[in-house]
């Protein structure tokens, strides 16, 4: 980090240590002394042309996290705004108020009720917002595709928000007439960063989400539109699926390449093997599929092959947080002998013994990445489209990196999560609050310029049609 960059810093920390100190205050210091030190995008975030906006930045979420010294909800958000700064996806910050509530136990819906987390949920009662506006303002009703729940969205300002969405009918017992279901703060025309409320109150953070049509965030449907369809993410099924569209097309679906599902995975791959090289065209359907495993994304790879291609360059920040880190699971992998092998773990222990030996906060090359060589160029399919949402992510986006290596593979529907530039999240828990927050370790060369963005498509999908469709037409032109 050059020293401008480093004595600015400075300057802050120091104005840290001379404020008054609160609970929201010290948890506050304690997460973004941890980025500062250990997370390794935070110099691609800060630099020479960014070190004043960000210290602007922080500096003003540290005089707000003075305002909320006992207020766990509000201090949780000032911490989920800051994390939230940082282009790295699978680092961010939970908070402990997960609960588990069975609707169709009296006693366990009571006791939610009696609880602080649902009696502390805002109230709005002033609520005039009708849907008489124009389905591209904001200020309208909106109701859920099962309609389980109608709010209004009203003009409601304050440090996280412009508008609140107010529950005006609700089919859950877990919410009444009048409470905030979510909040808005306007980015630009249309757009939004959005915390919502989950069904058992729990906090949920979006950035930039649309209002499109009078649909907001793909979930929330004007209650004048006569059609709730959101094709990007209406998948009906849940299940691994595979159909044979018509005489040339074959069609699978993949929920989930969860490391759980690889025995379940590998033998539908294989299943279908023969099926799927029997015909010219071949539509891979990963819409909602969160990643896991790139075991479960491997045997793909054979059916969009066309030549060899260099994977991604992976690096390790070495800083005396992240050594302990991975002295903490090495000496716990240790003792799973039946999934780390000695091979494995040997090579380990040498990794953090070269971060042990070099300076701290420095990157040590893990990979320089490999020629990846099949022997077979398959005849069969001679043409792949992918359907991709912003639900694919991790995992399920290396299939995308690969595709992007093929001649015969095209990407379609719109931009993928971006979870793909940062990875081997590491765990710890503020000292007040004791909310979770999450801190990667490695960084990837070339992926990472995808990260938070995602990976676009080759063909953008619109709302018009089913996507199913909308990719055979794709797939069948000259």
């Amino acid at each position: 980090m050059k020293p401008y960059v480093i004595i600015l810093l400075f300057l802050a920390s120091i104005q840290f240590v001379k404020s008054q100190e609160c609970n929201c205050q010290k948890d506050f210091e304690f997460v973004a002394n941890y980025y500062e030190e250990n997370l390794p995008g935070f110099s691609d975030n800060v630099n020479d042309s960014t070190i004043k906006e960000y210290t602007k930045f922080k500096n003003q979420l540290f005089n707000q996290s003075k305002k909320y010294c006992s207020d766990e909800d509000l201090c949780f958000k000032t911490l989920l705004v800051f994390v939230e700064f940082f282009k790295d996806n699978h680092s961010s910050i939970y908070a402990n108020t997960f609960v588990n509530v069975d609707e169709n136990k009296k006693e366990e819906v009571d006791q939610f009720l009696l609880s602080d987390l649902f009696k502390n949920r805002e109230i709005i009662t002033d609520i005039n917002s009708t849907s008489s506006n124009s389905i591209q303002h904001i200020e309208n009703q909106y109701q859920t595709k099962d309609a389980a729940y109608t709010v209004a969205i009203v003009k409601s300002k304050n440090e996280f928000r412009d508008y609140a969405g107010v529950i005006i009918d609700s089919k859950t017992p877990l919410w009444k007439k009048g409470q905030v279901k979510f909040e808005l703060k306007k980015v630009k025309e249309n757009t939004y960063d959005m915390f919502t409320y989950m069904r058992n109150h729990s906090l949920q953070y979006y950035k930039n989400v649309k209002l499109t049509n009078g649909i907001l965030n793909n979930g929330w449907y004007n209650t004048n539109l006569k059609e709730r369809k959101s094709y990007n993410i209406d998948v009906a099924h849940r299940e691994l699926t595979f159909k044979e569209l018509d005489k040339e097309t074959n069609y699978m679906y993949t929920p989930t390449f969860s490391g759980n599902w690889l025995a379940k995975i590998s033998e539908f791959y294989k299943q279908h093997d023969a099926t799927i090289q029997a015909k010219p065209y071949l539509i891979i359907d990963v819409r909602n599929n969160g990643g896991g495993s790139d075991a479960c994304v491997y045997p793909l790879l054979k059916y969009m092959y066309t030549k060899p291609f260099q994977s991604d360059k992976v690096d390790v920040y070495a800083t005396k947080e992240n050594i302990r880190k991975s002295l903490e699971w090495y000496n716990s992998m240790k003792k799973d002998t039946v999934n780390f092998s000695k091979e494995f773990l040997n090579g380990f222990a040498k990794e953090i013994e070269t971060m042990k030996s070099v300076p701290n906060k420095t990157f040590i090359s893990r990979s320089l990445g490999q020629t990846v060589t099949l022997d077979t160029i398959l005849s069969n399919p001679k043409k792949i489209v992918i359907i991709a949402n912003k639900y694919c992510a991790s995992s399920c986006e290396t299939l995308l990196f690969w595709a992007m290596e093929s001649d015969k593979t095209i990407i379609v529907g719109e931009n993928s999560g971006g979870y793909v530039g940062y990875g081997e999240i590491s765990g710890v828990n503020t000292p007040n609050f004791n909310f979770e927050l999450g801190c990667t370790m490695t960084r990837y060369n070339h992926q990472r310029k995808y990260e938070v963005d995602g990976i676009p498509p080759n063909y953008y999908l619109n709302n018009d049609k089913d996507w199913i469709t909308q990719a055979v037409e794709i797939i069948k032109k000259d």
